[in-house]
């Protein structure tokens, strides 16, 4: 070893540690103390944070028709909303549903006041259900001045296209393998021929 590096090596040695630290009135300590006290805050913060994350928002109770939240009316309404708009088979922005026949145009059909576009169409549905339909052509929405959404449509009847419909006897049907062939030439469950 160089002998410059070991006689710095025992000014290191020979210095107590706590004096490489040592800001003479306590400083460090009071440095320490409040690294760890704003270490502690972010910490509090964040779990705070974390459980109010977990909690649904507290909204105003005269804005609570306005947000996201259903009461028990709304909840039992909007089932009996989705239960109707089963039955509703297919709908389309157009006037015609791939697919399908147009049977009969039951009636135009409108409803308004809905908090998005997919609670629009799911009501949509729901009044055409109620009017006798099975599909919707025509659908539009709109959001209107308030935020509040609005759907619209044709109720009609519809069914699947004769086309679009196999018959079992319009199945097709597999040829018989060479080795499924019998002596004949047939298919059927005769002995098959050996060599």
């Amino acid at each position: 070893m160089p002998e410059e590096f070991e006689n710095a090596l025992d000014l290191v040695k020979s210095e107590d540690a706590a004096s490489w630290f040592d800001f003479g009135d306590g400083r460090l300590t009071a440095l320490i103390v409040l690294v760890g006290f704003a270490a502690a805050i972010v910490m509090v913060r964040r779990v705070r944070l974390f459980f109010r994350r977990r909690r649904p928002p507290r909204i105003h109770p005269k804005l609570q028709k306005y947000g996201e939240q259903y009461g028990p009316v709304d909840e039992v309404v909007a089932a009996k909303r989705r239960a109707e708009a089963a039955h509703i088979i297919a709908t389309s922005s157009t006037g015609a549903i791939a697919g399908y026949d147009l049977v009969e145009q039951v009636e135009a059909v409108f409803v308004d006041g809905f908090r998005r576009p997919e609670e629009a169409t799911e009501g949509l549905k729901a009044a055409a259900a109620m009017k006798g339909a099975n599909g919707v052509t025509n659908v539009n929405h709109d959001r209107n001045a308030s935020g509040r959404c609005s759907a619209s449509g044709d109720a009609v009847v519809i069914r699947k296209r004769r086309s679009d419909v196999a018959s079992p006897a319009d199945k097709p049907t597999r040829p018989a393998a060479p080795e499924d062939r019998t002596i004949d030439g047939s298919t059927g469950n005769a002995p098959t021929q050996t060599s």
